[in-house]
């Protein structure tokens, strides 16, 4: 089927697995490693310093601010996603851990009782930044996914649609056949190793997606 010829049914089906695809990677990516006393950031663009309306532009202050920062903290660890908001403006979230020389400002404010800081305006240089302290892992792996919306995956159909270290830890992804899976679920209950589970039901097919988070 040519580009012509297809169906708002199969683009909205092509975007749908998009979606899907994004959002399973990006917290797959999370799930795997440990977030416990990482950042959560959050970046807003100065429209004076850079038009946030051309995604193009704000990815790739994104990419040489991470680059930056990686090369002061080299085992620094992140996930960075965009956020399309409906003005048609990008913003960025973003987790990262292991970027104690990144330099960060108290900013005197609190949300829900977490101290906010910024990051020093002469590491990042288009806009304005909030920094608070991740407390959860499970938590921000789930939270960080929902800034990827089917509105964003049709803004930015072809482009990368997120950043993330080379040194992330992988999921590892086994397959098993199970005769009874509510004793299956029960030995994963009582095993000391597993810090916690998540089911996610993939939409589209229905499918019973369990992620396990086993301890080295």
């Amino acid at each position: 089927m040519t580009k012509e010829e297809r169906t708002p049914e199969s683009i909205l089906h092509s975007e749908q697995a998009s979606l899907y695809r994004t959002k399973q990677k990006i917290y797959e990516y999370a799930f795997a490693n440990d977030w416990t006393n990482g950042l959560f950031f959050t970046i807003t663009f100065n429209p004076e310093l850079v038009d946030s309306l051309i995604y193009d532009d704000c990815y790739e202050r994104m990419y040489q601010f991470l680059k930056n920062v990686k090369r002061q903290n080299p085992d620094f660890k992140y996930i960075f996603v965009p956020e399309l908001h409906k003005s048609g403006r990008i913003h960025f979230h973003g987790i990262g851990t292991n970027c104690d020389k990144l330099e960060l400002t108290d900013s005197g404010k609190t949300q829900k009782g977490k101290k906010i800081y910024n990051i020093n305006s002469r590491t990042f240089k288009y806009g304005f930044t909030t920094v608070s302290k991740i407390e959860n892992t499970e938590k921000v792996s789930n939270y960080i996914t929902k800034y990827i919306t089917k509105e964003l995956i049709s803004a930015t159909k072809g482009k990368h649609r997120y950043l993330y270290s080379k040194n992330l830890e992988l999921a590892e992804v086994e397959t098993v056949m199970l005769n009874d899976k509510d004793l299956f679920m029960k030995s994963v209950e009582l095993n000391p190793n597993v810090s916690y589970k998540k089911v996610y039901v993939e939409e589209e097919t229905e499918q019973e997606i369990i992620y396990i988070h086993v301890k080295k």
